[in-house]
């Protein structure tokens, strides 16, 4: 009861930020992305302050760190096998058309390998005679990472410096600034102008987020038989399919910091590492999989080097799939937590 009561509660809020953009009595996109970066710093500060000013807490930092690594890889792992399996079981469906006499699908973008994204690639190849160049790591992704977790540390410290704060009602303090947060995310999210109704115009645009978020819930379920925790936590660490900045406030706002600490850096991580290996996996014979490891971060902070490796025919899938992980997030993690 108290899953759905939570969840109806980010509901209404998320609801009410599309409702103020729709209404247009909502501030410009700028001062909107200001406001939310303040609100979401405010959590990650107070997250951090819980966390080292608990000495219990800050004693399991090990094991949060192994937990945390061990969430993001699985978590990476499931969304790569299961987007595979998806495709191949589209393909058998469609009795792999094109495979066979190397004619295109109905959609005139489909390749022989199944993703549409590796006929784009092709195609771009060809037009400028070469191999499309595969970029290295851009340095800069990690700037806005590594800002929200020097936040989370200056946090900390303060934690460790400050006399305990025994009986300190952190779930009210987050609370009402995750309901600002998601308020904000309705706004933001209605000014993107992006439409759910053409989001399921394409097979590719549900397959990779669904596919995703099933791969990273087993990926999770699998930590879960690791570390002997219940398999709702173990899916909910993984439920946050990359924004840390929210799964891991969620969490701890259920009465589990140390949960909602490991969330929060195994999501950071899983965004860490999907920089890594999105040129890998978009020059693959599955290039949506590329997608796919963004996560949620795919409609922004790995959307531009997933156009980059995968081409501009991915960019639509990549935004769509990024935003419908980013509106379940909410939903999600307090759901599986409960289980």
């Amino acid at each position: 009861m108290d899953a759905i009561l939570q969840i109806a509660v980010l509901v209404a809020f998320l609801l009410a930020g599309a409702a103020l953009h729709r209404f247009r009595l909502a501030p410009k996109p700028a001062v909107v992305d200001f406001l939310l970066k303040l609100t979401l710093w405010a959590l990650l500060f107070v997250m951090g302050y819980r966390l080292g000013n608990s000495s219990e807490l800050f004693e399991r930092m090990g094991e949060i760190g192994a937990m945390a690594m061990a969430t993001a890889v699985l978590a990476l792992a499931g969304t790569v096998l299961a987007i595979r399996l998806a495709y191949a079981l589209l393909d058998s469906l469609r009795g792999r058309r094109g495979a066979a006499g190397g004619n295109e699908s109905a959609g005139g973008n489909e390749s022989a390998g199944g993703d549409p994204a590796a006929a784009g690639s092709s195609s771009d190849a060809k037009r400028h005679g070469a191999a499309p160049a595969r970029p290295g790591i851009d340095w800069a992704h990690f700037k806005a990472p590594a800002v929200l977790l020097g936040v989370v540390v200056v946090g900390v410290l303060a934690g460790v410096a400050s006399p305990e704060l025994k009986g300190f009602d952190y779930g009210a303090v987050t609370g009402w600034v995750l309901n600002a947060l998601l308020f904000m995310v309705g706004m933001q999210f209605a000014q993107s102008g992006l439409s759910l109704k053409a989001a399921f115009a394409r097979v590719d645009t549900i397959l990779v987020p669904a596919a995703t978020a099933v791969g990273s819930l087993a990926g999770g379920a699998l930590v879960a038989a690791i570390f002997s925790i219940g398999i709702g936590k173990g899916m909910a660490l993984a439920a946050g399919f990359g924004w840390y900045s929210l799964s891991g406030v969620l969490i701890a706002d259920l009465g589990d910091p140390a949960l909602g600490s490991a969330a929060f850096l195994a999501n950071m991580l899983r965004e860490a590492l999907a920089l890594v290996l999105i040129p890998i996996l978009a020059a693959s014979k599955r290039p949506y999989t590329a997608i796919g490891a963004g996560g949620a971060t795919a409609m922004d902070v790995t959307l531009p080097l997933i156009e980059q490796c995968a081409g501009p025919a991915a960019v639509p899938v990549s935004f769509t799939s990024g935003a419908l992980l980013s509106l379940l997030v909410p939903f999600l993690v307090p759901l599986v937590y409960a289980l």
